[in-house]
């Protein structure tokens, strides 16, 4: 898949595709897509591109592909196409429509953990005097970072915003009742 993605890449081709997504539950979907840019994200190579049928920019995973094809549909990239402005402030690569000004509380010892990271472009981190420290960033779109914040248990607490700790909690208790 990579391969026929950047040799798409090189050569304007248009791809045929067929998608295992898991939001959209159409697996058996054919459509043709226009890759703009290959990149690696958290752990897996994306491809960012024109999706025909959805008339939009999407950003998809490389192993979720089932079928991939070069077609002899040439196309242009658009000139204002950037991979960075696309991604804008994404917590990882997948940009939502609303930014957020996240502030998590850190106890230690997982502050120190947290701190010497850069996990984001326009993170901020404020030490306090127990060790703990406050991490403060704007997002786009809650759907990546609140599963971060999971990954981090009880160590970190969503001061704001109320949506983002409403969402956290829910999910937590949901986990925890897997465990009663």
């Amino acid at each position: 898949v990579y391969d026929k993605v950047q040799n798409a890449l090189l050569s304007r081709s248009v791809l045929k595709c067929k998608y295992d997504s898991t939001s959209s539950g159409a697996s058996d979907e054919t459509f043709m897509f226009h890759p703009f840019a290959l990149f690696f994200g958290t752990r897996a190579w994306y491809v960012v591109g024109f999706h025909e049928t959805r008339d939009a920019i999407r950003t998809l995973k490389l192993n979720r592909f089932d079928a991939i094809e070069p077609t002899n549909q040439s196309y242009e990239v658009p000139h204002e196409f950037n991979l960075d402005k696309h991604l804008g402030n994404a917590w990882n690569m997948i940009r939502g429509d609303v930014d957020y000004d996240i502030e998590l509380r850190f106890e230690s010892p997982f502050s120190q953990t947290v701190s010497d990271t850069r996990w984001h472009s326009t993170q901020e981190i404020k030490w306090h005097e127990d060790d703990s420290c406050t991490f403060t960033c704007t997002v786009s779109g809650l759907d990546e970072i609140v599963w971060w914040i999971l990954s981090m248990g009880p160590s970190c607490k969503v001061i704001q915003p109320a949506e983002l700790a409403t969402r956290v909690a829910k999910l937590a208790s949901k986990t925890a009742k897997l465990y009663s």
